[in-house]
């Protein structure tokens, strides 16, 4: 590891995407205890993934500007006095490598990862990638059913960051993804916060992560909405910006702070706030009895009941 007087980070939102990690990480940014990453989404231990991106680009496309330490690092060059210093990066709780490395890195981290439940989970996953132009099926069951050729190399958007992140089956191995962080850090480190009880109750789950972080708890965010899944207004313009080539400019180009100003406009700009449809109520149930059994697992890890929680205890076995 490199010298450095900038202090490392010592809070990992690892996950899962499309589950509340924006906003925990906009919430914790506003504690004056807290020194959240202006950039999100950094992905420096995700090495596995970087590698993958590589190999489908044939050359460095995403991931570029977090890969060395040193450039890391700079993201917390901001930091005065703060108690806890982190970062999200929702790609950690799918890398197979993350998880090791941040432990590595600092072995005294602490790690929040939330989850919902799988079905609403992929379904607005799956609304994500069309709005961004990564998804090219034209309907959610179409896109599970691609997941085969897509591992071979088929039907993959040019747009994509990495191939893994439309494999739909293995965003869902939860207690794999989960046991990953268990088996290298200390379980008083770790906090799973399940997604259904923070967007009921933002401030409640809010506190508890305040004093799972040992800062002052009695301090109160502006808890306004952030991150809700929105259409492509101009699919044409907005395939130019989301472009590969584009967005390797964008990250050479403009220093952390700016890009983060500049990504908060675009979303503005480029996506209406029209709520997609709702996923079809057969698919639904034929998901959701696929999924049963991982979501006994996990429940039965966490000690957690989300079988009845995420009514999957209505499902026939």
């Amino acid at each position: 590891m490199m010298e450095t007087s900038v202090q490392k980070p010592n809070l990992f939102i690892v996950g899962q995407p499309r589950s509340g990690t924006t906003a925990l990480h906009n919430f914790l940014a506003q504690h004056p205890e807290i020194f959240m990453s202006p950039d999100k989404e950094p992905h420096h231990f995700c090495k596995d993934i970087i590698r993958e991106s590589d190999a489908f680009y044939r050359k460095k496309m995403y991931y570029l500007k977090y890969r060395s330490e040193e450039n890391y690092l700079k993201l917390f060059s901001g930091v005065k006095n703060e108690k806890i210093i982190g970062e999200s990066t929702a790609n950690y709780l799918y890398s197979n490598l993350a998880a090791e490395l941040i432990y590595e890195f600092n072995p005294q981290a602490k790690i929040i990862m939330l989850l919902r439940e799988p079905v609403s989970f992929l379904y607005s996953w799956y609304c994500y990638l069309v709005s961004r132009l990564q998804e090219t099926a034209d309907n959610f069951e179409l896109a599970l059913a691609l997941e085969e050729r897509r591992r071979a190399g088929q039907n993959i958007p040019g747009t994509i960051e990495a191939p893994s992140r439309l494999y739909y089956s293995e965003k869902i191995k939860y207690s794999e993804q989960v046991l990953r962080y268990f088996d290298v850090f200390d379980t008083s480190g770790i906090k799973v916060i399940i997604y259904e009880d923070f967007k009921k109750q933002n401030d409640v789950v809010y506190k508890q992560v305040l004093e799972f972080l040992g800062v002052d708890t009695s301090f109160k965010p502006d808890f306004s909405r952030v991150n809700v899944s929105r259409n492509a207004r101009f699919v044409k313009f907005n395939k130019w910006l989301l472009n590969p080539c584009f967005t390797k400019v964008a990250l050479v180009c403009f220093p952390v702070n700016l890009r983060a100003k500049i990504k908060m406009v675009l979303n503005k700009l480029l996506f209406d706030g029209k709520k997609p449809k709702p996923i079809d109520p057969l698919l639904r149930q034929k998901l959701m009895s696929a999924y049963k059994p991982e979501v006994v697992k996990i429940s039965d890890f966490l000690g957690i009941d989300l079988v009845k929680q995420w009514k999957y205890d209505e499902v026939p076995d």
